[in-house]
């Protein structure tokens, strides 16, 4: 995925973050298991909000995030 974009660019994502599953899918998910598939592809939140229309079901439970692919992602881990 990294690779098809070019530095700065950008995806979006609709996470779906349930919690309290025994089994999936869903699978339990948070905003950390998405943080830690795409930063090391060089990948950032650039926004994170509420998806506002949700179905019912899963209001509240819905995020849009906005991730922006880093120009040079060796740069992510100097701050660590």
């Amino acid at each position: 995925m990294a690779d098809l974009l070019k530095p700065n660019g950008e995806i979006i994502t609709l996470m779906y973050l349930a919690e309290g599953q025994e089994a999936g899918p869903p699978f339990n998910t948070t905003v950390l298991d998405y943080e830690e598939v795409l930063k090391p592809l060089g990948f950032v939140i650039a926004c994170i909000q509420d998806n506002d229309v949700a179905v019912k079901p899963r209001q509240g439970m819905e995020k849009i995030a906005r991730w922006k692919r880093m120009a040079n992602p060796n740069t992510l881990n100097s701050a660590e």
